[in-house]
Parts: structure tokens; sequence; C-alpha cells
């Protein structure tokens, strides 16, 4: 992971491109610590901030690819690049520079955007070409790895991050989205493409951006095929068993040995026992409740299993933060407000796990894979009924909000801005994504879709890859494999969800092994120790105090006495008021 900007000068621009290269440069340091690189001509700068994994020593940004044509900064890595080199021509692998990067350009300037299609892994590209005078922005499918853009008639900007990116401009650019606001307090996310300044675009995931040096506003040039176009036919069990292996295998590329994220359960367990099959795992990372160990299920389970998996735990204590402890967290570690409080469990492990590697390895995505949550059994057992009924009813919050959010709208929403959020943003599920066919035809698929291809998206990437930045760690799932969520998802509900335990697929991946047997009890999510209602209630002065006496009421995106009588709302939307109103403070 890296942090990588730029900007690019249109005819008769007037800007000071180099002061505001050095903001840009200031706003990005602290997503790559190991280098930083720069390229500049008479019309585009390029800026990479470095967090090196692969080719630590050797690789350095900006790339040039072997004939000096094309100029490369990126963020992410290609966990298949040691088999995209292998399809070079020998006139580029002869001369060919270290590092998976560089097989990605060398691919792109060989192949063009097609190259694309095979890339596997997180990554955000940007490619300058000063023959044509076009700068090319590129995204993954799944969004891992976040990259914006701002342009004008004088010039483009992009950055990894919206912060650094708005640092960098001149002053008196930027408002507040309205309708992005609304929807993150509505929704948890932002609408795709957008963010909450309305001058502030993100590349949405999969796509293929390209920008001239004479032209306003980038043009959609590509769009990466989507996850279910990957496959023609069903996989087998055991064509998902080798995808599975070959996805941890994936995870695990780095020339050092990366930490191990170790809850006790089943999908961090896969994960540390494919890194103690390769290179072994730097440390094995449990958190846990300081304030309850005892009663701490994950704890107990971890200290079960370390044994048999002969690894020694690294135990790290947490507790609830105090509200300003909160803020800090927020505003020194995200780039925008976070949808869920989780985020500060999370700060709490990568920062743990930046002592022992530049890389920290996973079980998150599991569930949405292998169909582990009962919101998914729950939609199989129940007789059809059209989506926007079994979102409205639905005991999971995050379904429950998209299928209120137009009563949503029409409870909290400023009257000058209710109608224009009606007619800007009708749909909240954002259809079509990949799978959005299944909505009729198995309605389980369909839910696993939406939480993998949207309500992933906004706190799961981006603040985990911002959180993890500001830690001085990378964070991998296999999971988030694209080829392991093609052959899952096109199995039949019977075989995903199966008729026995929880997530067979990847259960039978302990088979033969001393853990066949040992995930037997119901699951337990890393937050699921802490109450943040009570939390809440014990700091309500100082917490409903950050909401109310704070600018969200200058906004003026809510109805006049929304923020009355606070008390009455749920945790999770009192949350994020809060996380909203930091991060416009901070703004």
């Amino acid at each position: 992971m890296c942090g990588i900007g730029g900007i690019v000068l249109k005819q008769r621009s007037r800007v000071d491109r180099n002061h505001m290269m050095e903001r840009l440069r200031a706003g990005l340091a602290h997503r790559g610590r190991s280098s930083q690189g720069d390229f500049a001509d008479t019309r585009a700068a390029l800026h990479c901030a470095r967090h090196a994994v692969i080719a630590v020593e050797a690789a350095q940004q900006p790339l040039r690819d072997s004939r000096n044509e094309l100029v490369m900064v990126g963020n992410g890595e290609i966990l298949n690049y040691k088999e995209l080199e292998q399809q070079l021509p020998a006139t580029r692998t002869r001369p060919l520079l270290p590092g998976d990067l560089q097989v990605a350009l060398e691919m792109y300037a060989e192949h063009g955007i097609g190259a694309l299609e095979k890339l596997r892994g997180p990554f955000a590209v940007a490619l300058w070409d000063s023959q044509s005078g076009e700068l090319t922005l590129a995204r993954d499918r799944l969004g891992e790895r976040p990259l914006y853009f701002f342009d004008c008639p004088d010039f483009f900007a992009f950055a990894s991050e919206v912060r650094c990116l708005a640092a960098a401009l001149p002053p008196g650019l930027l408002n507040l989205d309205e309708e992005a606001a609304l929807a993150f307090l509505g929704l948890g996310r932002v609408p795709t493409g957008r963010t909450l300044y309305r001058e502030i675009f993100a590349v949405p995931a999969g796509s293929v951006l390209r920008m001239g040096t004479q032209s306003f506003g980038p043009r959609h040039t590509a769009s990466l095929a989507p996850v279910s176009a990957l496959r023609s036919a069903p996989a087998s069990q055991e064509e998902v068993d080798a995808v599975l292996a070959q996805a941890q295998r994936r995870a695990l590329v780095a020339d050092h040995p990366v930490a191990v994220g170790f809850s006790g359960g089943m999908d961090s367990a896969a994960v540390l026992s494919a890194a103690l099959d390769g290179a072994g795992a730097a440390a094995v990372i449990t958190v846990y409740s300081e304030l309850s160990p005892v009663t701490d299920v994950n704890l107990r389970r971890a200290r079960s299993l370390a044994p048999l998996l002969g690894v020694r735990l690294t135990e790290v204590p947490f507790r609830m933060p105090t509200v300003q402890g909160a803020v800090d967290i927020l505003n020194s570690t995200l780039d925008g407000p976070a949808a869920e409080p989780l985020v500060l469990h999370n700060d709490a492990l990568h920062a743990a796990a930046r002592e022992h590697s530049a890389v920290v390895v996973g079980g998150h995505g599991a569930d949405e894979v292998f169909g582990g949550y009962a919101r998914y059994a729950a939609l199989r057992a129940q007789e059809p009924a059209p989506t926007k009924h079994w979102l409205a009813s639905s005991a999971w919050e995050r379904w429950n909000r998209s299928g209120a959010w137009h009563r949503f709208v029409e409870e909290n929403a400023a009257p000058h801005l209710a109608d224009r959020v009606s007619a800007s943003f009708p749909d909240p599920l954002e259809k079509p994504f990949p799978y959005a066919w299944a909505e009729s035809s198995d309605p389980v698929l369909f839910g696993q879709a939406l939480d993998m291809f949207r309500l992933m998206t906004y706190d799961n990437f981006r603040a985990t890859d911002e959180n993890g930045m500001a830690r001085q760690v990378e964070v991998r799932s296999p999971f988030f494999d694209l080829d392991l969520l093609a052959a899952v998802y096109s199995l039949p509900v019977t075989e995903r969800l199966g008729t026995g335990g929880s997530k067979p697929l990847l259960r039978r991946s302990f088979r033969n092994t001393p853990l066949a047997g040992a995930f037997t009890e119901p699951k337990v999510g890393f937050d699921d120790h802490f109450s943040y209602a009570d939390w809440m209630a014990e700091n309500w002065l100082q917490f409903s105090a950050a909401i109310t006496d704070g600018p969200l009421k200058g906004t003026g995106i809510l109805q006049d006495g929304a923020l009355d009588n606070l008390e009455h709302r749920d945790w999770r939307t009192l949350w994020r008021l809060f996380s909203l109103s930091a991060w416009l403070r901070r703004g």
C-alpha cells in the first residue's frame, strides 16, 4: 500500500502547481514512510509515498515502463504478478525492474486496458502518457484501494485520500455535498462515485477513467468485467478448495512474514493455518476486552487453539476510549466519518500489528463469501418477498436502514433537501451491481452480493485502508480474492450454505487436521463484548454535546428539531451523528 497523488495542468493554466504539490506530498506522507518519489514534466506532476511490502529495497516509484513511454504511480499489490510476468514478451522481461506494480505497468504498456482485467489484488493506479497528454486512473473491482479526483478548467488533481487532495487545493474551491452527508447519516455510506465534497469524486470500483490536458471532466473509458462474468460455469467443490488455497497463498505475498489477526474463529484460523504452511507468521495477535477477559469468548477460543497450531499469542487488551479519545482516533486515522464504531477496535489491532510486520492478514469477508451470517439462512428460509419488504423487516440493521431510506429522508431531511435527495438518489441499493440479477432467483446470493459490493465498501474497505495506513500497516484478507468470489458465488444456494453447520465450503479446509471439530460454537463478532449504547450512556454529556454543540446544525441538512431528544435515537444513528460532527469540526 502507498499514497499516490498528482496534478495535470491544462492549457493556459495559471495555478502554482509546485505549491500544490508541496501540500499534497505533506498530506500523503503518513501513507508511506518507506520512501518518497516524484515525477514532473511540463504538464504532469506525480508523487508516491511508498509503504514497501514487495521488492522492499529494489522497487521505487514513480515507475517507468521498459520503453520509457509511460509513467505510473500505484497503491496496492498485484498478487499474481509472477504469473503475469510469464506472459510478457522477452523485449519487456529482459530489462524488467523488480516489483509487482512494475509487471502491471509493463502489461498495460503492452496490452492496454485489457491488461487490467488480469490483475488480481487490490490496486489503484495512475498512468501518465506524455506523448498523448493523457492521464489514466484505474481501480480494482472491489474498491479495496481508494482513489479520488478534482477537476476544473485550469488543472486536474487526484490523490489516495480526500483530505490529502483537499489540503492541496487552493482555498475556497470545496463545498459540503449535502445529499452525500444525508446519505451517510441514513445509510452509513456515501453514494458511489461521490464524497462529502461536491467537487471531489471517487473513481468507481472497477472503472478506468481518462483525462486529457485540454478537456474538462474525465471520460469513462472502460469498466472491468464484473466478478459475475469471470466464470461461465459453476465451480465444483474441488475447484473451490483449489481457488481458496490459491487466494490464501496470494494474500501472503510479501518479502517478509506477515502478522495475523486471530480471533479464534474459523475465518481467522483458516488464514493463520495458511500462513503457518507458508513462510510463517510474524505475530499472531488477539484483541480482547480488558474489562471482561474472563468472559471474552474470542480470547478463550484463541488460547485453546494456539497450542494446536503451535503458536504463541500476542494478546492486546482493549477498552472503549473516552469521547475525546474516540474523536482523536477518527480525526487522526480516517479520511471521513466512520459509519460504525468497529474502527476503534481495528485501530488497536493495526497499531499492535505494526510492531511485528508491515502487513496484517485477517479473516474479514469470509462470512460474506461463504454465507456465514444468520441473516442469509433467515432469507433462505422465508417465503419469497419483494426486496424492499425483506430489507425493511430485516433484523440486520444495514439492510433495514436501506429499506427505510425514504422514510429517513422524510423524517429527517431539511425541506429544501428532501425532494432533491429523493430525485438524485432514489435507489439506496444502487443497482445494478454484480449478481443484482439474482434478486428474484437467488435472494441469498443477492444479499451476499449486496453486502460485498455495496455495504462492505465504505467502512470495511475505505476505513480499514485509511486506519491501516495511519498505523503504518497494510491490511489484507484472502477472502476478497476475485477468483474465490466468482467460484463460490457460482454455486447454487444448497452448496453455498449447505444443510449442516455454518460455512461448509470453508470448513472443508480443516478436514483431516487437528482443528476439524473445533468450530462448533455460535459465531461471536469482534465487537460483541462492547456495548456501544452503554458507552454512550456513560459518557452522555460529552457525547451528546459533541453532536448538539458542533457544526452539524449549521449545515442545514436536517430538519429543525432533528437533534432534539437525542436520547430517543438508536445508538447506531447516534454514532453516525457523532462521527459526522467530528469530521465537520475537523474540516
